[in-house]
């Protein structure tokens, strides 16, 4: 590890915290682990350590660092502090477009509420999540957890099951997804493949057999694969 991580990963969680106190927002739970009430200080002003962090940090932590201010700054599927964002994004070194690519990709994650109505689209929503989760036959505790986090009516995910069982009706049901359906589905379900930690040619596959039936356009696949990557790519600190 450079002896320089250490302190780049610390300078890191102080402006989370001060984000999320400043959003009134959560700490997510990639993040969780790493960040207590009592073993770090949210910065006296926000803005100067964003600023002192893009004069710091190497361009991937940068990134790392701006994803996580987006993933902050959504309430209720909407992107708040939107001042904040910009100002994160000049002072962290990222380009216009690289940053609108990763901010589309994070904002995708936030609409399951407002994109998905139906019973039958939430249980192919949650059928397509769990097919990934599954894909090694080793369901780890943070993709269970995950699903329980972003999913508030649990009975959606015994619905997407039953519904996982009958492969050929998932598929019927995913054939219909709208644009905005496929790509919230697509980012949730590569949230779901990076959150333990642990990226594996199963749930490649599976990812791309989903991203198949959904008819996801490649362009679309690649952009949120590249953002929500960055959001969770935290070994940049290592």
């Amino acid at each position: 590890m450079s002896e320089s991580n250490p302190a780049n990963l610390n300078g890191f969680l102080s402006v989370i915290k001060g984000v999320s106190e400043k959003t009134e927002n959560s700490i997510p739970p990639h993040l969780k682990i790493l960040i207590s009430d009592d073993n770090l200080n949210k910065p006296e002003d926000l803005e100067e350590a964003i600023k002192t962090s893009g004069q710091s940090l190497e361009d991937e932590q940068c990134a790392c660092l701006f994803a996580n201010i987006v993933n902050l700054c959504i309430k209720d599927g909407r992107v708040k502090e939107r001042n904040l964002i910009s100002f994160a994004q000049k002072n962290l070194r990222l380009d216009w477009s690289e940053a609108k690519d990763v901010q589309e990709a994070i904002e995708a994650r936030f609409q399951a509420g407002r994109v998905f109505r139906d019973e039958n689209e939430w249980a192919a929503f949650c059928g397509g999540l769990i097919a990934i989760a599954e894909a090694d036959n080793d369901t780890a505790a943070a993709e269970d957890a995950y699903l329980e986090y972003i999913i508030e009516d649990h009975s959606h995910i015994e619905a997407g099951r039953t519904l996982l069982k009958d492969g050929g009706q998932i598929a019927e049901e995913l054939g219909k997804f709208n644009s905005r359906q496929k790509k919230c589905l697509a980012a949730h379900a590569i949230s779901i493949m990076l959150i333990d930690g642990d990226w594996k040619a199963s749930e490649q596959k599976a990812l791309d057999n989903l991203s198949s039936q959904m008819d996801l356009a490649d362009i679309d696949a690649e952009k949120l694969l590249k953002g929500i990557y960055t959001l969770y790519n935290l070994s940049v600190f290592a």
